[in-house]
C-alpha cells in the first residue's frame, strides 16, 4: 500500500466557515473525500492539519518512513517556514503544493512560498478541487494506475 500525506497548516480547520467568499464552503472532511474518491487501489489517503509548526515538521519527518509522497497546504507557512522546507528537502517522494485560493491575486506577501522551492508541482485558486488534481498527479508520479 502507497500512502499520501496530505498535510494542512494553520486555520485549514476551519475551512468552509472561515472566510467562504475566499475559501468555499465545503470542509477538510470534503478534501479527504474527495481525494480517496480519486486514488486508484493501492493508494491511501492520510489527511492530517495542525496550527503548529512544530508538528506539521514533525509529521514530515515521520513520512520519510510511512508515506510515499505529500500533498501540503501550508497554509500561513508557506511564507514564513523556512523549518517547513528543511524538513521537506529531506523527504524523498514527490511533494505537491496546494492553496485553495489564487494566492497571487491577494496581498503581496502572500506572493512568496518557501515551500516552492521543494515543491514538484505548485495548484493554487483550484478551491478544494486543488487537492484532488494534486492526488491524481501524485498517483502518476509514482506510478499507481488508474
Amino acid at each position: 500500500m502507497q500512502t499520501i500525506l496530505i498535510l494542512n497548516g494553520p486555520n485549514l480547520n476551519l475551512l468552509g466557515r472561515r472566510e467562504p467568499e475566499i475559501y468555499g464552503h465545503e470542509t477538510l472532511a470534503d478534501v479527504e473525500a474527495r481525494c480517496r474518491a480519486v486514488c486508484p487501489a493501492g493508494v491511501s489517503i492520510d489527511l492530517r492539519q495542525s496550527n503548529h509548526e512544530g508538528v506539521l515538521i514533525d509529521w514530515i519527518h515521520e513520512a520519510r518512513e510511512s508515506a510515499t509522497a505529500i500533498v501540503i497546504n501550508p497554509g500561513a507557512f508557506t511564507h514564513t517556514s523556512i523549518a517547513i522546507l528543511d524538513a521537506l528537502n529531506a523527504f524523498e517522494g514527490p511533494v505537491i503544493e496546494v492553496h485553495v485560493s489564487n494566492v497571487h491575486r491577494r496581498e503581496a506577501f502572500r506572493h512568496h512560498s518557501y515551500v516552492s522551492g521543494r515543491a514538484d508541482g505548485v495548484i493554487a485558486g483550484f478551491g478544494i478541487e486543488g487537492y484532488e488534481a494534486a492526488t491524481r498527479r501524485i498517483c502518476t508520479l509514482i506510478g499507481a494506475g488508474h
